[in-house]
C-alpha cells in the first residue's frame, strides 16, 4: 500500500496538480524564517541532524528533525529554533520570492545522480521516471523529468543567481566541504544564522552524526517500527532500500562511464563549474555496467 501510494505522489509531484500545491506550502511563513536548500541527495538530512543537536542540546531521530526543522511542506505549527524566532525550513524547491535568508547545500552532480538512482530503485520508483536503466534516468534527471524540482543545473543556477546570493542572505556550502572540514564549515554556518555556540558542542554533534552514527539511527528507527516520512516504509536493513547511504565523495569515478561522464558535461558542465567543481574529468576505473551505482 505504501508503495502505490509513493508512485501515485512521485506522479502527481511532476504533474500540473504540483504548481498549486508548492504555492500552498509556502502559505505562513514568516520574514525571520531561514531555509536549508539541496536538491535532493545532497546531505541535507545528515546536517539537519548535526545542527538539531547543536540548537537544542538533544539527541535527534528522524521523527525529531521533521518536527523541529521541518520540511517546507509540513512547517505550520512549528515552533521557533533560531535566535530572533525564525525557524529552520528544509527545502528542495528552486529558489522563490518567499526566501529570504538561505543556506544551500550543494553537492557534485555525479554523486547525486547515482545516489537520486539507488533511492528510486529502492523505492521502486525508478519506472516512474524512466525506462529502468541508469542511462534513461541520467537523460531523464538531466532534462529535468526525473524530479519534481526539475534538472540540477537549473536548481542550481536558480539559487546561485538568486537575489540573496547578491545582497548576502545567502550562505552557499558544498557537501564536500562539509564533510571534509565539518567543524570549520559548521562554526561559519552557525555565525550565518547567528547562533553562538562553544566548540566542543559543535564537536559533539558532528561526532555523534556521522554517516556510520546517521546509518545505525536509521536502522534502530526501523527496527523500533517508528514511523518516520524520510524513511518512508523500509521494512529492512538491506543496502538497497537504505536512506542513509555511504555518502561518498567523488564516489562516481569508477562507476560512470566516458559516454555518461560526457553527457553530463554537456548538460551541466557550466552549472558545475559555477558551483566550484571541475567538469569533465575522467574517472579512473571504468565499470562495464552502472549497477555498481547501487552503493552509494
Amino acid at each position: 500500500m505504501m508503495q502505490t501510494f509513493r508512485r501515485i505522489r512521485a506522479k502527481a509531484a511532476r504533474s500540473r496538480i504540483r504548481i498549486p500545491q508548492v504555492w500552498s506550502w509556502h502559505l505562513g511563513l514568516e520574514p525571520q524564517d531561514t531555509f536549508l536548500a539541496s536538491y535532493p541527495r545532497s546531505g541535507s538530512t545528515w546536517l539537519r541532524f548535526i545542527l538539531f543537536e547543536i540548537l537544542t542540546g538533544e539527541e535527534p531521530g528522524f521523527q525529531d528533525i521533521e518536527k523541529r526543522l521541518p520540511e517546507i511542506d509540513m512547517h505550520r505549527g512549528r515552533p521557533p529554533i533560531l535566535p530572533g524566532g525564525g525557524r529552520l525550513i528544509k527545502t528542495h524547491e528552486k529558489y522563490r520570492n518567499d526566501y529570504k535568508k538561505a543556506v544551500y547545500l550543494v553537492r557534485d552532480l555525479r554523486d547525486v545522480v547515482l545516489s537520486c538512482y539507488a533511492r528510486a530503485v529502492g523505492c521502486n520508483l525508478a519506472s516512474l521516471v524512466s525506462k529502468g536503466d541508469f542511462d534513461s534516468f541520467l537523460l531523464s534527471l538531466l532534462e529535468g523529468r526525473a524530479l519534481a524540482m526539475g534538472s540540477w543545473q537549473k536548481h542550481s543556477w536558480s539559487w546561485l543567481n538568486s537575489p540573496l546570493a547578491k545582497n548576502g542572505n545567502l550562505m552557499v556550502v558544498r557537501y564536500e566541504d562539509l564533510r571534509q572540514n565539518s567543524e570549520q564549515v559548521i562554526e561559519q554556518l552557525l555565525q550565518f544564522l547567528g547562533v553562538t555556540r562553544d566548540v566542543r558542542i559543535i564537536r559533539k554533534a558532528i561526532e555523534n552524526n556521522t554517516v556510520q552514527q546517521m546509518r545505525a539511527k536509521e536502522d534502530s528507527a526501523i527496527r523500533s517500527g517508528r514511523h518516520s516520512i524520510l524513511l518512508g516504509s523500509r521494512k529492512s536493513a538491506d543496502e538497497d532500500g537504505r536512506f542513509v547511504r555511504k555518502g561518498t565523495i567523488e564516489g562516481w569515478r569508477g562507476k560512470l562511464t566516458d559516454a555518461q561522464v560526457k553527457i553530463i558535461q554537456q548538460y551541466a558542465g557550466d552549472a558545475l563549474a559555477a558551483a566550484g567543481y571541475e567538469a569533465g574529468m575522467a574517472a579512473e576505473r571504468r565499470p562495464q555496467s552502472t549497477t555498481a551505482a547501487l552503493s552509494i
